[in-house]
Formats: C-alpha cells, structure tokens, sequence
C-alpha cells in the first residue's frame, strides 16, 4: 500500500507537469506564429502578417484568463475592417479560457496532492527501494492511457482530436467553418498537430526527469537513521 501511495503520488506529479506543458504549449503567441508562418495560412486567411501577430497576443491572453482580450478586437480581413471573430468563435474562446483556468487549478491540485503522498509513503515505508520501485511504476500507470491516445492521434489525428473536443466541451461551438470563421482559417490542423507532438515529446521528457532525480535522491548521500537502502 505504501508503494502504491507513493506510486499514485509520482503520477500526480508527471501527470500535473504534462498538463502544464499542455499549458505552456496552449498559450504560447510565438510557437501559434511561428506554425502558422510554416503552414502558409495568410493569403487563406486573409490578412496581414502584423494582423495575425496582434491576434495570436490575444489569444494567448484570452487563454491565460484575460476575459477582455478579445473584446472589441477588429481586423481587416480580405481588405475590409470587421470584427475580428464572430458571436460563435468569442463563445468558444470563452469556453477554452474557463478551461484553461480549470487546467491551471488541476495543475496547483495535482502537484501539491502529489508531492503530499510521495512524502506520506516515504515517511511511512522509509525504504529507499521502494520510493524507487514506486518511481518507476509511476511512468506505466500512466504511459498506458497517454501512450494509447497518443497512438490514436498518429494514426488519426482528425478523429483524436474531435473526441478530445467532445469530451471536453457540452457544445459544438468548436465546429468552425472556414468559410466564414476566421479562426480556423489562421488555426490549421497542421499547427494542432505540431503542438500536439511538442506536448508529447516535452511531456515524455519531464515523466523521465521526474524518475531519474527520484532515483538519484535515493541512491546517493548518507544513510538516513531508520531508513533501508
């Protein structure tokens, strides 16, 4: 049980640092240009580079929980000035910010639990082993379910990323049509998917690291009194 604990304890804590990269990715203004500069979207798009600059700001602002940023915001798209985005994508985009302040509670939530656990089963077994057998445990409870989505998603991005939609959203308010949203036409599935495989390389790296320093921490130093090697 003490194992256990412990072990639910790590997966906390990889899983709250996967989801704050998930978070870091999410609200980055630089990387949505950047990916929108490689998949050639302005002449789709309809607008200008400095226009599609001042737009990724406030989404990203949006995002990180400012619920005015793309209040009043305008643009001149195809050369005629008009709001930015239509009643239907400021609808979405207030939905994905209470959903980003959601994801950074969970975070806080998550790490905080986690590393209380970790702490509770050490203390309780005060047996270096087993901190890193529960260490190590950790990465397959939770590479499973993460590996076998990511494995969807390679194989069919379009359908993971509409059952990812579905669960997390209580509309179809996400169901954006290019004709007439500008949204979708500067968000194309090659930037979601660029994302998507840096949250997974970044995500895999900081469950290593995680596993690695729990290691280290408990191979390395004095023998603490009462406690097993």
């Amino acid at each position: 049980m003490r194992v256990l604990l412990m072990a639910l304890g790590f997966c906390a804590v990889m899983l709250a640092g996967v989801l704050a990269v998930f978070y870091g990715v999410g609200t980055d203004a630089e990387l949505y240009f950047a990916l929108q500069m490689d998949a050639g979207i302005l002449a789709d798009a309809g607008i200008s580079e400095e226009t599609l600059k001042r737009l990724d700001g406030a989404l990203a602002a949006c995002l990180k929980g400012d619920a005015g940023a793309l209040e009043g915001l305008r643009a001149e798209v195809f050369g005629a000035e008009q709001p930015a985005f239509n009643a239907r994508e400021l609808t979405h985009m207030e939905d994905c910010r209470k959903l980003f302040a959601a994801l950074r509670a969970a975070i806080a939530v998550l790490a905080l639990g986690g590393a209380a656990a970790i702490a509770a089963g050490a203390r309780l077994a005060r047996d270096r082993r087993k901190v890193r057998r529960a260490a190590w445990i950790a990465p397959a409870l939770l590479l499973v379910p993460l590996g076998l989505f990511a494995g969807w998603a390679a194989l069919d991005f379009n359908a993971a990323f509409n059952f990812f939609h579905e669960m997390l959203f209580t509309n179809d308010l996400w169901l954006l049509d290019p004709r007439t949203d500008l949204l979708i036409r500067i968000c194309p599935q090659s930037m979601f998917m660029a994302m998507a495989a840096r949250i997974g390389a970044l995500g895999l790296a900081w469950i290593a690291a995680v596993a690695g320093v729990a290691t280290l921490c408990t191979r390395r130093g004095r023998e603490d009194k009462g406690w097993k090697r």
